[in-house]
């Protein structure tokens, strides 16, 4: 399984490289070397490169909420291998039901 990405209406296919390119982080070599390298790449500023990003929302469709089933959003590419280690996973709007419940 591996990281999906959603693209906005607004954006095009030159986005959604500077998308993949982003998300495609390996954790192996420096997050702030790989940030400069994308953006030379594509030849704009960190600015425009995480807006960018932040315009496409990124999800693991491997790791879903144990209780609704809803896809696992990601923020940062360390978010990854984090929820992909965790048992299991509840999005924002079961586990505030939840607490309420309790």
């Amino acid at each position: 399984m591996s990281v999906k990405l959603q693209p906005n209406m607004t954006q095009n296919a030159r986005d959604l490289k500077i998308c993949g390119d982003y998300w495609a982080y390996d954790n192996e070599s420096g997050f702030i070397e790989h940030v400069k390298a994308d953006c030379q790449k594509y030849n704009i500023s960190p600015h425009i490169m995480f807006d960018t990003v932040g315009q496409c929302f990124a999800y693991l469709d491997d790791v879903r909420c144990e209780y609704c089933g809803y896809v696992c959003p990601l923020e940062i590419p360390a978010d990854i291998s984090f929820m992909r280690s965790k048992e299991s996973w509840c999005c924002e709007v079961c586990e505030h039901a939840l607490w309420r419940n309790n």
